[in-house]
């Protein structure tokens, strides 16, 4: 059974992760289990929240704490105090298990479709919850019904989106794959941005972030960031060619880069920082005072050690790594 830790998100509370784990076996069966760490105590702890044989592919965690989840059956759960209306379609999934009875949660679930592949999911306000899926249309909930929209991508197979990005629900950016393409949507209709990969490179699955201020940056090939305000007009801030971007996310104030191999990246007076090169980092997610770096997975004759990295920028320890092992 190969264990893969698709995603580190920031958890509940201060000091606390939410991580998502997919055994794949090859088949389209995935179990997807969600495991809460807390090591804001001098131990940490950890528990599955999360587990019902669904094959869950993103989390997404509000700032008051609620947890949403999609999948690749096109499923839905959340923690969010919301009342789903009845599915049109009949899941193969339910929440029938012990594992998520008795996590402490209140979990609800929808099935959008079951051959949509929710694959990525993302709020602006923690209301609106937007779903991306693998055909490349994206799915609206509002608080009260499910819309599901069409993209400039959503007639092509495969280009799938792949990561949300976004001031309110409606200024909300995107990126369709497999051509890494922008979008924007404007409350109304998705619609393409000038971004071409052509000229700016393709970009990083999860290569899009926004600050505060209202930029926002995206991580392309040849080491490349851009940045933009309005999606017509983009500025490279930095480049570096040796590099090659998995990611980035804005945390500690500033924009912090996920390079591979070559380990964490971060931008200081238009160049590209080394912050740390002592472990690979696959990928980067969360914000505001904790980000967290997926490292590779580590395997032997009794199991899989999974690893992620908190860079939590601390006078003390600002760098602390974390295992999840699953034995054969």
């Amino acid at each position: 059974m190969n264990m893969q830790l698709l995603k580190v998100v920031n958890g509940l509370r201060p000091r606390t992760v939410l991580a998502l784990i997919i055994q794949d076996d090859g088949s389209l069966d995935n179990p997807g289990q969600l495991i809460y760490d807390d090591f804001s105590g001098p131990k940490t702890t950890s528990s599955v929240i999360f587990y019902n044989s669904d094959s869950i592919y993103d989390v997404w965690v509000s700032p008051t704490g609620d947890i949403w989840l999609c999948s690749s059956y096109g499923n839905v759960y959340t923690t969010a105090n919301v009342k789903f209306p009845e599915s049109p379609v009949k899941s193969p999934y339910d929440l029938d298990h012990d594992d998520i009875r008795n996590s402490g949660f209140d979990w609800k679930m929808y099935c959008l479709d079951a051959v949509q592949n929710g694959v990525s999911i993302w709020s602006p306000d923690g209301t609106n919850i937007f779903v991306g899926t693998y055909s490349g249309h994206v799915y609206l909930w509002d608080g009260q019904t499910w819309t599901r929209q069409e993209t400039p991508v959503s007639q092509n197979d495969g280009k799938y989106i792949t990561h949300f990005a976004g001031a309110a629900a409606n200024d909300v950016y995107a990126i369709g794959s497999h051509s890494r393409e922008l979008l924007h949507y404007n409350g109304e209709v998705w619609e393409g941005t000038a971004y071409d990969e052509n000229k700016h490179g393709s970009m990083a699955a999860d290569g899009i972030a926004r600050t505060p201020a209202g930029d926002y940056y995206l991580a392309s090939e040849g080491g490349r960031v851009w940045k933009t305000r309005d999606g017509q007009h983009f500025e490279l801030v930095a480049a570096d060619p040796g590099l090659d971007f998995a990611g980035l996310t804005y945390a500690h104030d500033q924009i912090i880069l996920a390079a591979g191999e070559k380990g964490v990246y971060g931008i200081q007076e238009g160049k590209l920082l080394n912050l740390r090169n002592t472990f690979s980092a696959e990928t980067v997610a969360g914000e505001g005072a904790q980000a967290v770096f997926v490292r590779p997975a580590k395997e032997d004759k009794d199991g899989t050690m999974l690893n992620y990295a908190v860079y939590t920028g601390a006078e003390t320890r600002p760098w602390v790594g974390y295992s999840v092992f699953f034995g054969k």
